[in-house]
C-alpha cells in the first residue's frame, strides 16, 4: 500500500478533479460521512456519548462540517467549535458550513484565549473528541491559540479521535515539530500518509484507519509513490506454492556461513530459520570446534566444519572449501556469530566478492565492510543486507544516532547506490531497493529486541532466497513474517520474556496467518492423517 505526503495528496487531489472528474465537494462529502462510520465502529454507542468536534478553517475543518451535518441527521448529539471566524471559512468547507448554519448548527466561534478558556469546560465533559482542526498541510510548528488547544486536548480524559493526521503533525514529514495532539484513533483517506507510517510522529496518531473516499486509484497510481507500508494481501500470493509430487530438492539448499567460540547459537538460529521458512536444505559452514555441539542441537541441518584461528573464528584458510561448498547452493547467508577478527573479515570480504549466488550478509558480514561500503558495489548477483542501526553506522561511518535521524534517507540512499536490498532494522524496519523504493514493516514489538532474533531474519530470508522467491519479494517476506511471528510469540509469552526461539517457534503460525492453506490443502492433510 502506497505511503503518500501531503504534497502528493495535494496533486491526486488535483488530478482526480481535472482528468477524471471527481470534485473536491464530493470527496470532502465522502471524507466526513467515513469518518461517522469510523466513529460508530469504535464506538456503536454514540448517541449516549458527550461529543466535542474541534473544527479549523480550512479543508480538514470542512471535513469536520460534513460529519457534524451527519451526526445531526443521525440524531447524534454534538458541540462542534470553530477556531477562528466563519467568515474566513472558504471553498469547499464554506458550503459545507453554510449548510450546518442552516440547519441550526452552526459551531461555536473561539478567537482568542480568553474564548477558549471560556469554551474550555467541554473539553471535561466530553466523551470523545474529534480533532478536525488542523490538516497535512501544516508547515510550521503549532503555536498561541492552537498550542493551548493542543495541549489541553492532550489533558482530556476523551477519546480523541483524530481527522486525518493530529493536529500540529505535517503529512511531509514524521517528525514531531512542535505542539501536537495525542490521537487514540486517526482516520486517514486514501492512502496512509509518512506520520502515520513511521516514528516518532506515527506514535501520536494510535490505531490508524484508513478509509477510501471515492477517489480513482489511476489518480493515486500516475503519482508513482516510492514509499511502501507492507500489507498481507500483497504479500500472501509471492510465497512458493508446495508440489505434491515434489522432494527436498525442489526447495532450494541454503548456505550459512555463521558462528565463532562462544557464539554458536547465532548460527543455529540462522540455520533453522531458514529451514522453517522452507528451505529444503540447510548446510552450516562453522568453525571445526563448533560442529560436533552443532550436530547435537540442530539436527535437521547438515554441517560443515572449517579451519579456524586460535580464537576460534573462521580462518581465511577455508577459503577454497567455501567456494566448493557454494556450488549447488541457491543463497548463501554470512555474518551471524562470526565477530571482527581480521583473518575472518577477510575471509568474508573474499567469499562476498566470489559468490555467483544471493548473498544475505548480517551481523559480522555487515560489519567486514565497515568503512568500506564501495566493497560491496558492483556485484552482479543479488545482495541484501540485515544492518541493525549501529551495523549500518559503522558501514557509513557515521553514528547509530546520525542513522536513527535520518533512516528514510539513508536506507534509500545506500540501496540505490549500492545496487543492493537493505533492510535497515529496528522499530519499524524499512526495506529499501536498488530502484529507490522503501517498504515499512508494520509487524514487530519491542520484545524482539533480543539477542538471536536477527540471526532468525537472516536465516528467513535467506531460505526464501534459496528457494528461487525474487530478492526483493524475499526480503518483505522475511521481514514482515518475522515480525508477524515476533508478535504472536508475544501475545503467547509477553514481550519481556520473549527469545529468538520464541519466533522460531511461531514462524509455522505466522505463516498460517499470512496464508491460510487453501480447502483442498486441508482436505489432503486430514486424508494423510487419517491413512498415515
Amino acid at each position: 500500500m502506497e505511503v503518500l505526503t501531503s504534497q502528493q495528496m495535494r496533486r491526486i487531489d488535483r488530478r482526480a478533479a481535472r482528468k477524471f472528474g471527481v470534485p473536491e465537494i464530493v470527496l470532502m462529502e465522502n471524507a466526513g460521512l467515513r469518518v461517522l462510520e469510523t466513529l460508530q465502529r469504535i464506538d456503536g454507542d454514540l448517541k449516549s456519548r458527550a461529543i466535542l468536534v474541534l473544527c479549523g478553517r480550512g479543508n480538514n475543518g470542512g471535513d469536520a462540517f460534513v460529519l457534524t451535518r451527519h451526526l445531526h441527521n443521525q440524531g447524534i448529539p454534538f458541540t462542534a467549535i470553530l477556531f477562528g471566524h466563519r467568515r474566513d471559512v472558504h471553498g469547499s468547507a464554506a458550503i459545507n458550513l453554510r449548510a450546518l448554519e442552516r440547519l441550526g448548527e452552526a459551531p461555536r466561534e473561539v478567537t482568542g484565549k480568553g474564548e477558549w478558556r471560556a469554551a474550555r469546560e467541554l473539553l471535561e465533559r466530553s466523551d470523545l473528541i474529534v480533532d478536525g482542526i488542523l490538516g497535512t498541510g501544516l508547515s510550521r510548528p503549532v503555536e498561541g491559540l492552537l498550542a493551548s488547544v493542543i495541549e489541553d486536548v492532550n489533558d482530556a480524559r476523551a477519546v480523541v479521535v483524530a481527522i486525518d493526521v493530529p493536529s500540529g503533525l505535517s503529512g511531509d514529514t514524521h517528525d514531531i515539530p512542535g505542539p501536537c495532539i495525542r490521537a487514540d484513533h486517526t482516520v486517514t483517506f486514501v492512502r496512509p500518509k509518512l506520520p502515520h507510517v513511521l516514528p516518532p510522529a506515527e506514535e501520536m496518531c494510535g490505531r490508524v484507519h484508513v478509509v477510501d473516499i471515492g477517489l480513482p486509484n489511476e489518480a493515486v497510481a500516475a503519482e508513482g509513490a516510492d514509499l511502501d507500508l507492507l500489507q498481507p494481501g500483497e504479500l500472501a500470493p509471492l510465497l512458493p506454492k508446495r508440489r505434491s509430487d515434489s522432494h527436498k530438492g525442489d526447495y532450494g539448499h541454503a548456505l550459512v556461513i555463521a558462528g565463532s567460540r562462544g557464539k554458536g547459537g547465532a548460527a543455529r538460529l540462522a540455520a533453522l530459520g531458514a529451514l522453517r521458512a522452507g528451505c529444503g536444505l540447510v548446510t552450516a559452514a562453522v568453525p571445526r570446534g563448533l560442529q560436533a555441539g552443532f550436530v547435537s542441537r540442530a539436527m535437521e541441518v547438515m554441517t560443515e566444519g572449517l579451519p579456524e584461528t586460535a580464537d576460534g573464528t573462521l580462518a581465511e584458510s577455508g577459503l577454497p572449501r567455501l567456494l566448493a561448498l557454494l556450488e549447488g547452493k541457491q543463497a548463501v547467508a554470512i555474518g551471524p556469530g562470526l565477530t571482527t577478527h581480521p583473518e575472518t573479515t577477510r575471509l568474508v570480504r573474499e567469499v562476498v566478492r566470489r559468490a555467483r549466488v544471493p548473498v544475505v550478509l548480517d551481523a559480522d558480514g555487515v560489519n567486514a565492510f565497515a568503512g568500506d561500503g564501495s566493497l560491496l558495489s558492483g556485484r552482479k548477483r543479488p545482495l541484501i543486507l540485515t544492518p541493525h542501526p549501529g551495523e549500518m553506522g559503522r558501514l557509513l561511518g557515521t553514528s547509530s544516532r546520525e542513522v536513527q535521524s535520518r533512516r528514510l534517507p539513508l536506507a534509500r540512499a545506500f540501496a540505490r547506490t549500492h545496487h543492493c536490498h537493505l533492510v535497515l532494522k529496528g522499530y519499524r524496519s524499512l526495506v529499501a531497493t536498488p530502484a529507490g523504493k522503501v517498504h515499512v514493516n508494520p509487524t514487530g514489538n519491542p520484545g524482539m529486541a533480543t539477542g538471536g532474533s536477527g540471526d532468525v531474519l537472516t536465516g528467513l530470508v535467506v531460505g526464501l532466497l534459496a528457494q528461487g522467491i525474487e530478492v526483493s519479494a524475499a526480503a518483505r517476506l522475511g521481514v514482515y513474517l518475522h515480525g508477524l511471528a515476533g508478535d504472536l510469540a508475544a501475545a503467547e509469552v509477553g514481550e519481556a520474556p520473549l527469545i529468538a526461539r520464541d519466533i522460531l517457534r511461531s514462524f509455522p503460525a505466522a505463516l498460517l496467518r499470512l496464508k491460510p492453506p487453501r480447502a483442498n490443502e486441508r482436505t489432503d492433510a486430514r486424508s494423510a492423517r487419517r491413512t498415515g
